[in-house]
């Protein structure tokens, strides 16, 4: 596609993304880093649960 096209063109040294939706294998490039959200679901589910802030 050619936005994969145009963010792995070397233009940029990182792109940064969260696995909030998918994103097939073959759109994978080598700058594209993903970072995932549990940690951050599990503490808001947790202080929701809890009645924390």
């Amino acid at each position: 596609p050619p936005a994969i096209e145009r963010l792995s063109s070397g233009l940029f040294q990182e792109v940064i993304i969260t696995n909030t939706i998918p994103l097939m294998e073959k759109n994978y490039f080598p700058q594209l880093t993903v970072l995932s959200v549990a940690n951050l679901l599990g503490e808001t589910i947790w202080r929701v649960h809890d009645d924390c802030s």
